[in-house]
C-alpha cells in the first residue's frame, strides 16, 4: 500500500525534524545548568578543564556546597564558574555553586569542582585518593560520580604526608 502525503505535509515534517536535530545538537534543556557538556574525547576517563587539568570533587562537600575554604582552597583551587569542562557525558548538568566568600564555583551534577596544586601538567592526577583537609579527594568520572580507585596515586602510606596543611 502506498500512502501519499501532500507536499505541504512533507515540508512541515522536514521542518520539525530539522528543529529537533538543532535542539538536540545545542543540548536543548540542560536542566538548570549553565551549558551542555561537550562530548568526551575518545578514551577520556575523567573530567578535565579545557587545558587538560584533572578535576576533583571533595567527599565532605554536600548539598552542592563547598566546605573547602582557607588553606584548603589554596591547595585545592575551586574551578571558577564559566570554566569549560571536557569529558562530561551527555546528560550531566554543568552548573555553578556559590561559595562562602560570594564567588561562584563550577560544578558538575551538583559536585563543586577543584584542581590540585600538586598536578603540574595536563593529565596528571596526583591528588587522586588523597585524604587531606578533612576528607578524601576523588577524580570525577564522565558521568559525574567519584572515581574511588587510587591505582598509582600517591597516598599517605607511600610517603606523602599531606604537605602540612
Amino acid at each position: 500500500m502506498i500512502v501519499k502525503f501532500p507536499a505541504r505535509s512533507l515540508g512541515l515534517a522536514a521542518a520539525v525534524a530539522a528543529l529537533a536535530a538543532v535542539t538536540a545538537a545545542c543540548g536543548g534543556g540542560s536542566g538548570g545548568g549553565t551549558a551542555a557538556p561537550p562530548s568526551a574525547p575518545a578514551g577520556q576517563t575523567h573530567l578535565t578543564d579545557s587545558k587538560g587539568n584533572t578535576l576533583y570533587l571533595f567527599a565532605p562537600d554536600h548539598d552542592g556546597q563547598s566546605v573547602c575554604t582557607g588553606s584548603c582552597a589554596r591547595y585545592w583551587p575551586p574551578v571558577p564558574a564559566g570554566t569549560q569542562l571536557t569529558g562530561a557525558a551527555p546528560g550531566g548538568t554543568i552548573g555553578t555553586v556559590s561559595r562562602a566568600d560570594g564567588s561562584k564555583q563550577e560544578s558538575f551534577d551538583g559536585h563543586p569542582l577543584y584542581t590540585y596544586v600538586g598536578d603540574h601538567a595536563a593529565g596528571q592526577a596526583t591528588g587522586q585518593g588523597l585524604n587531606v583537609n578533612g576528607g578524601l579527594w576523588w577524580m570525577v568520572s564522565p558521568s559525574g560520580t567519584a572515581i574511588t580507585t587510587t591505582g598509582s596515586a600517591p597516598s599517605p602510606s607511600s610517603g606523602y604526608n599531606g604537605g602540612g596543611y
